[in-house]
C-alpha cells in the first residue's frame, strides 16, 4: 500500500521530465565532483607525501581546486531543481485537493472537526512535499556517490570495492528495517496532532460559554492532554531518527575504515601505490558518508507514505465527475427510485427505499425530526453524496452523467450553516450573480428583509458580524438571485420567528416562480406554502395529505 500510495501522487505531480532529468544528471555530476574532489586530494597527499615532481603535483592541485569550486554551484543548481519540481507538484496537488473538497461529501466532511481535517489536510500535502526534496532525489545522488565510488574502488582494490558494496547494503537494509514501523507511529502522530487542533479550536469557539458555565479549566486540560499524546508520538518519531542516523554514522565508520585497512593491505603487498592508497581512503569515505541521509529518507518515505493514504482516503469520499457528461435539460423532471444512503462511510441508514418524483416548478417540502435523514436526501439529489442502492434521474439522464459544471449552473442550495466570503454584503450576493445590478441586489435584499443593511455593509470572516439569521437570509437571497432550475432549502429560515419566517420565505419562493424547490424543514407553517408534503420516518416518505 506505502508503494501505491506513493507512486499514485508521483502521477498526479507530473513534473517537467526535462527539468527532472536536469535535477538528475546534476545530481551525478556533483556525486562525480564529490569523488574526484576527496579521491584526487588523497592523491595529491600521496605524491607530496613520495616527494613527486612539482609539475605533477601542480597540475593535481589546478584540477582539484577546480572540481571544488564547481563541486558547489552544481549542488546547489541540483537544490534549486529539486525544489521547482517540488513546488511545481504542490501547485497540482493542491488543485486536486481544490477540487476534492470541492466534490466530498457532506459525511466524509463531518467525520472530522473543522479545525482537525484543516490542520490535517495542510500538514499532509507540506508532507508531500518531502517526497521530490528529501526522499527520491537525494535517494538518487546517495546511491550514485556509493555505486560510483564502489566501481572505482573495484578497480583499484576488488576487497574494497567490496567492503563499500557490503556497507551500502547493509546502510539500506538499515533504512528499510527503521522505516517498517514509520508509517504507522506517522499515522497516530497525525491523528493526534488533528485532537490538539479541534481541541483548540472548540476551546476558541466556546470561550464564552466556558467561561460563563466556569468549565473553562477543563477545556484547556483537554487541550493539554491532547498535545502530551501528540508530544510523546513526536518524540518516538524523533527517537527513532536518532537512532537511524547513529547507526548508520557507525556503520559509515567501520566502512570507511574497512577500505582504508583494505588500501593499507594493497599497498604493504605492492598492489597499490601509495599515493593510489591515499586515494582509495579518501575514495571511500567520499563514497559512503552520504549514506547517513538514506535512513533519513526512509524514516520520512513512511511519514510522506502515510499522509499519502490520508488524502487518497479523503478523495475516495469524493464523488467522481463526469466524463464528457451530458448537459442539464430544460426543466427535467428529477426523481428518486428506491434510494438508500448514509450520511457518512459506517453511519447507519437514514434513507432506505425512498421514492420522489419532483416536477418542473413544483414545491415539495420534506418535514421530520432532527437527524431523520433530512440533509442526506439533499446532498443525494445535489450529486454530493452516493446513493447505495436505488437511482436517481434528471429527466432521462442518470444524475451521474450529468456535467458537473451544468449541474452547479442549474441548482441552488442554502443549507442550514451558509458559508459568506469576507468582503461587502454586494460581494456575497454576486457570488451568486456576478451581472446582477445594485438595483436587482437591492430588491433581493428586500426580500429576505435586509435591505436596512445597505450593499456596502461589510461581512466579517466567517459572518461574525451577521446573526445566524441575517447570514441564512443572505444565503437565501443569494441563491434567489441565481433562479436556479432546482433550489433545494434546507432549514433556511431557522433563527427567525415564525412571522418573519413565513413572510421571507413567501417572497423568495415567489422571486423564483419558474424553479423546482424541495424544502426541508420542521416548521408545519413552512411545509404548508409547498404544493406537496412528505414526512421522513425511519428511511422511507410518507405522503401527509
Amino acid at each position: 500500500m506505502t508503494h501505491t500510495s506513493l507512486l499514485s501522487w508521483l502521477r498526479r505531480s507530473a513534473p517537467s521530465k526535462r527539468r527532472l532529468l536536469k535535477a538528475v544528471l546534476l545530481s551525478v555530476a556533483a556525486s562525480v565532483a564529490s569523488l574526484t574532489l576527496f579521491g584526487g586530494s588523497g592523491l595529491l597527499i600521496g605524491k607530496a607525501a613520495e616527494g613527486g615532481n612539482l609539475a605533477t603535483l601542480g597540475v593535481l592541485l589546478v584540477i582539484i581546486e577546480l572540481v571544488a569550486f564547481f563541486r558547489a554551484p552544481l549542488r546547489f543548481e541540483e537544490r534549486v531543481l529539486t525544489h521547482r519540481v517540488a513546488l511545481g507538484s504542490m501547485v497540482r496537488w493542491r488543485a486536486w485537493l481544490f477540487e476534492i473538497f470541492c466534490r466530498c461529501t457532506p459525511g466524509v466532511l463531518s467525520l472530522k472537526g473543522s479545525g482537525e481535517l484543516l490542520d490535517s489536510v495542510i500538514e499532509d500535502v507540506d508532507a508531500l512535499d518531502d517526497l521530490w526534496v528529501r526522499v527520491l532525489l537525494p535517494l538518487v545522488g546517495v546511491l550514485t556517490t556509493g555505486v560510483l565510488g564502489m566501481i572505482i574502488a573495484l578497480v583499484l582494490d576488488p576487497l574494497a570495492g567490496l567492503v563499500i558494496a557490503v556497507t551500502l547494503l547493509l546502510g539500506l537494509l538499515i533504512a528499510l528495517g527503521l522505516a517498517s514501523g514509520t508509517r504507522a507511529m506517522a499515522s497516530a502522530e497525525a491523528t493526534a496532532r488533528g485532537e490538539v487542533a479541534a481541541a483548540t479550536v472548540d476551546l476558541l469557539d466556546g470561550m464564552v460559554e466556558l467561561d460563563v458555565t466556569g468549565t473553562t479549566p477543563l477545556a484547556q486540560r483537554s487541550v493539554a492532554l491532547a498535545e502530551g499524546r501528540r508530544s510523546a508520538l513526536s518524540g518516538r518519531l524523533a527517537r527513532r531518527r536518532a537512532l537511524g542516523i547513529s547507526l548508520e554514522g557507525l556503520l559509515v565508520g567501520l566502512g570507511v575504515a574497512g577500505v582504508t585497512l583494505c588500501a593499507g593491505a594493497a599497498h604493504h603487498d605492492g598492489y597499490l601505490s601509495s599515493p593510489a592508497a591515499f586515494g582509495l581512503g579518501l575514495l571511500g569515505f567520499a563514497a559512503l558518508e552520504p549514506l547517513v541521509l538514506v535512513s533519513l529518507a526512509a524514516l520520512r518515505a513512511g511519514e510522506v507514505a502515510a499522509a499519502a493514504q490520508r488524502l487518497d482516503d479523503l478523495g475516495d469520499g469524493a464523488v467522481a465527475p463526469a466524463v464528457g457528461g451530458v448537459p442539464w435539460p430544460t426543466r427535467p423532471v428529477l426523481s428518486l427510485r428506491g434510494v438508500a444512503a448514509r450520511p457518512a462511510p459506517g453511519a447507519h441508514l437514514v434513507l432506505d427505499g425512498v421514492d420522489l418524483e419532483l416536477l418542473p416548478g413544483t414545491r415539495v417540502a420534506i418535514v421530520g425530526s432532527s437527524g431523520a435523514g433530512k440533509s442526506t436526501l439533499g446532498a443525494v439529489l445535489l450529486g454530493l453524496l452516493r446513493a447505495e442502492h436505488g437511482s436517481v434521474r434528471v429527466g432521462e439522464s442518470a444524475l451521474e452523467s450529468i456535467d458537473p459544471g451544468s449541474l452547479h449552473e442549474h441548482v441552488a442550495l442554502v443549507d442550514q450553516s451558509p458559508e459568506l466570503l469576507s468582503g461587502t454584503l454586494a460581494d456575497a450576493l454576486r457570488l451568486g450573480a456576478p451581472d446582477a445590478t445594485d438595483a436587482e441586489l437591492v430588491d433581493v435584499l428586500r426580500l429576505v428583509e435586509l435591505d436596512h443593511l445597505g450593499l456596502d455593509r461589510p461581512i466579517g470572516e466567517r459572518a461574525s458580524n451577521l446573526s445566524t439569521g441575517e447570514a441564512r437570509r443572505v444565503a437565501l437571497a443569494r441563491a434567489s438571485l441565481r433562479s436556479p432550475d432546482l433550489l433545494i432549502l434546507d432549514e433556511p429560515t431557522a433563527g427567525l420567528d415564525e412571522e418573519q419566517a413565513h413572510s421571507v420565505l413567501s417572497a423568495c419562493l415567489r422571486a423564483v416562480p419558474h424553479a423546482t424547490v424541495l424544502l426541508l424543514t420542521h416548521r408545519g407553517a413552512e411545509a404548508a406554502l409547498a404544493e406537496e408534503c412528505f414526512e421522513l420516518q425511519a428511511g422511507q416518505l410518507i405522503k401527509i395529505a
